[in-house]
């Protein structure tokens, strides 16, 4: 039993070409406070950007901003009942550390349903390593049987914590997980070795997170600025680390000039990559300023080729 569609192209018609991130709503992911993120009328307005240019899918989680991303989901899901947009949120991540308890999930699940409206799919934020498979899958399998939610994925897995989700549901009897959502970008392709392969043998659909590595691939730090207060660079765990790295700097410099020789952004580049790659169903895209749209345009209007491929795989091979 799927509800997520077996085919590239199906998937394109039911998912879109890209997801809406909406973790810069009220906050930046897990935090909040003054200068971070989108007010409510910002986040409201963003997702009705969205739905205007064909979005089909909008991304939330319990655990962002202190609940108040998926409380201006909710809002904006109940004005437009009609919408036909997929809600999608995530469990298992907390402030003591990763929670995937049988009634944990159950209680968040119910409610994520009260607080958006409706979930359609819902996603293991984490692996939880004091929470077998057979313990927690279950309770995802169940609500799907029950109609609580149509579909259900895994974030942040691994190969080894993948291929082990997978066996449990087939020793189990249980309904499979159907999409996984990775951090994975031309800066982070660890994937491409043990994800993917997973992906493409079992057939699931692939929503990759951070497609720009936190602005990295976007063109904003190549001459040594710093991230601004506020932005995703300023909280994100590995950000100072690859800007304070001379030699990948030099191959994001190079990056965007390849970009400007074909007339796009760094960050339509980036994301033109990942929209020609043949395992991503739809990376997630957060916006927080309305110039930034022009970077997906770029993508979908980019003419790929197998030579820009191939350049783009030697600046930044697959590694582990």
């Amino acid at each position: 039993m799927t509800w997520i569609a077996s085919s590239p192209q199906e998937r394109g018609a039911q998912l879109g070409r890209f997801v809406l991130g909406t973790g810069n709503i009220g906050g930046v992911a897990t935090q909040t406070g003054p200068g971070l993120g989108l007010s409510d009328a910002e986040g409201i307005d963003l997702i009705d950007r969205a739905v205007a240019e064909g979005f089909r899918v909008v991304d939330t989680a319990d655990v962002y901003t202190g609940g108040n991303s998926e409380r201006v989901v909710g809002l904006w899901n109940a004005a437009h009942p009609d919408s036909g947009m997929i809600v999608q949120t995530k469990t298992g991540v907390t402030g003591a550390g990763p929670d995937l308890s049988p009634e944990r999930v159950a209680r968040q699940l119910r409610r994520s349903i009260g607080t958006l409206g409706r979930v359609d799919l819902y996603i293991a934020h984490t692996v939880d390593p004091h929470t077998p498979w057979s313990d927690s899958l279950p309770v995802f399998s169940a609500a799907v049987e029950s109609g609580s939610i149509r579909a259900y994925g895994l974030s942040n897995v691994d190969g080894p914590a993948l291929e082990s989700a997978l066996e449990t549901t087939d020793r189990l009897g249980l309904v499979r997980p159907e999409l996984i959502q990775n951090s994975y970008s031309l800066l982070a392709r660890a994937d491409d070795l043990s994800v993917l392969p997973v992906v493409r043998a079992e057939g699931l659909a692939y929503t990759p997170y951070s497609p720009l590595a936190n602005g990295i691939l976007a063109g904003r730090y190549s001459r040594g600025e710093q991230p601004e207060h506020g932005s995703r660079a300023a909280t994100g765990r590995r950000t100072g680390e690859l800007l304070a790295d001379p030699g990948l700097m030099e191959r994001v410099a190079a990056f965007d000039r390849l970009a400007a020789a074909h007339l796009v952004t760094p960050a339509g580049l980036a994301l033109g990559w990942l929209t020609h790659h043949p395992l991503v169903t739809a990376p997630i895209i957060g916006i927080s300023k309305p110039r930034q749209w022009q970077a997906l345009h770029e993508a979908m209007g980019l003419e790929w080729s197998s030579d820009l491929a191939a350049r783009l795989d030697d600046l930044f091979p697959a590694t582990a």
